[in-house]
């Protein structure tokens, strides 16, 4: 019994484990152009995008405490990043940005840029991890849309 117990609390302890990778991008961060239209990017974390004289910079994943497929948690766990735009060479803004559980005032927007018809929303970050991989090693990538009205 005592060994049951033991094994629950560290498979609900790990379900809640932050991870910060501010140091963990092995790759230095690498740059791309794309064209401002309508579209879905794909972001790598550390990767840049020059979206026109905008720049969209996927700088960090500051926790992630998602529950792994595969097991069970208490807590649904969340994702939670850092973005950076910022137009000719200024930082406009950083944005944190949570996939998934919210904790006492934070919010669920993922719009993260909005200037004149320019919105840029950030829709998934994957891969989910699993109960084989957990978050150790993820090659963590953002989904983005870009809207032009």
């Amino acid at each position: 019994m005592y060994k049951l117990i033991l094994l629950s609390f560290i498979t609900i302890a790990s379900c809640g484990t932050p991870k910060n990778t501010a140091d963990a991008v092995a790759n230095p961060t690498s740059q791309t152009t794309a064209e401002l239209k309508n579209q879905t990017i794909i972001l790598a974390l550390g990767e840049h995008v020059m979206l026109g004289s905008l720049k969209v910079h996927f700088k960090e994943v500051m926790e992630d405490s998602r529950c792994p497929t595969g097991t069970n948690c208490f807590w649904q766990g969340r994702a939670k990043l850092l973005v950076e735009t910022s137009e000719d060479e200024m930082t406009v803004e950083s944005n944190e940005l949570i996939f998934g559980k919210l904790k006492p005032g934070e919010t669920n927007n993922h719009t993260f840029y909005q200037s004149g018809k320019t919105t840029l929303i950030a829709t998934a970050i994957n891969p989910y991890p699993t109960s084989e991989t957990g978050t150790a090693a993820l090659d963590y990538k953002l989904v983005i849309d870009v809207v032009i009205k």
